[in-house]
C-alpha cells in the first residue's frame, strides 16, 4: 500500500477453479470472506458519496473481470441488497454462460431500441440478484455504449436496484470502460 494512493479495499486470492460463483456453491470460503471484506469497504466508501454503480473493469482480458463481478453480487445479495449485473463487455460477452442464460437479449438491445429494460431484465436464479447480459454483438460497441441510452439505463436501474455492478472490456484494450465512466 505505500506504492500506491488508491485505497485497498480488500484482497482476493488466485483461484484456481473454473467455478465463478464460488461464493454461492461455497459460502463458508475463504475467498467469499474476501469478497465479503471487499463490500463491507465499498460500503464504507460509497456511503460518502451515495453511489451506486460500481465498474469492474482491468488492465487486459483473462484477470478476473467476470470472477470478481459475480462474486462482488452475490455477496451483496446475499446481505438482502437488490443487485442487478449488467453486462457491457459488448465485443466478448460471456457473463451470461455462468447462469445457463442466452445473449439474444441485453444492453445491446436496449440501446438500439429492440427491448426495453423489462425484457433485457433477467434472474440469476440467486435471491436479490438479476443481470442483464451484454446482447448480441453490434458492430459498434463504442458508440453504442456512449449514446444517451446508456445513461438512461443506468438511471432507470438505479431507481430498482441497490447495487448496479458493471462488468466492463479491459481498459488496456478498449476504451469503452472509460465512456462509462
Amino acid at each position: 500500500s505505500r506504492l500506491t494512493k488508491i485505497p485497498i479495499l480488500g484482497v482476493v486470492g488466485h483461484v484456481n477453479k473454473t467455478d465463478n460463483l464460488i461464493v454461492q456453491h461455497n459460502p463458508k470460503s475463504r475467498i467469499a470472506e474476501a469478497f465479503r471484506s471487499v463490500r463491507t469497504n465499498l460500503q464504507f466508501f460509497g456511503s460518502r458519496s451515495g453511489n451506486k454503480i460500481i465498474l469492474i473493469t482491468s488492465s487486459v482480458g483473462g484477470e478476473g473481470k467476470s470472477f470478481v463481478t459475480i462474486n462482488l453480487a452475490s455477496v451483496f445479495a446475499m446481505q438482502n441488497f437488490k443487485v442487478v449485473i449488467v453486462g457491457v463487455d459488448l465485443r466478448k460477452p460471456k457473463l451470461f454462460q455462468d447462469f445457463n442464460l442466452t445473449n439474444e437479449t441485453g444492453v445491446s438491445s436496449f440501446l438500439i431500441g429492440k427491448a426495453s429494460i423489462d425484457e433485457i431484465i433477467k434472474p440469476t436464479g440467486t435471491p436479490n440478484m438479476d443481470i442483464i447480459a451484454s446482447g448480441p454483438i453490434p458492430p459498434n460497441p463504442s458508440e453504442l455504449i456512449s449514446k444517451p441510452e446508456m445513461s438512461l439505463l443506468l438511471e432507470e436501474l438505479s431507481k430498482r436496484y441497490d447495487y448496479i455492478i458493471v462488468d466492463t472490456p479491459p481498459l488496456g484494450i478498449v476504451s469503452d470502460a472509460f465512456l462509462l465512466m
